[in-house]
């Protein structure tokens, strides 16, 4: 399992259920896993597709998107924020 935090505008359309998924082992990267969550929520994957979205995992910006995920991890979704 891991854990999914969406953040900004992303935690007003993501699901409780996307909280924690499992991972397949067929899902083992950053691209899977965003794939995974637009399937599950097509409308939090076209925002998070059309955004400037950065991904941390475990607390550390994730720069590429071929990087692997594993059991445990925590990964946010962070959303551009607008300044006020």
């Amino acid at each position: 399992m891991v854990q999914l935090l969406f953040l900004g505008r992303f935690s007003e359309l993501a699901p409780a259920r996307l909280e924690q998924i499992a991972l397949p082992e067929c899902l083992r990267t950053l691209s899977g896993l965003w794939d995974r969550v637009a399937q599950e929520n097509p409308g939090l994957g076209q925002a998070i597709a059309t955004t400037t979205t950065k991904l941390i995992i475990n607390q550390c910006v994730a720069h590429d998107l071929s990087r692997a995920v594993a059991d445990g991890d925590e990964i946010v979704f962070l959303a551009p924020m607008r300044g006020g």
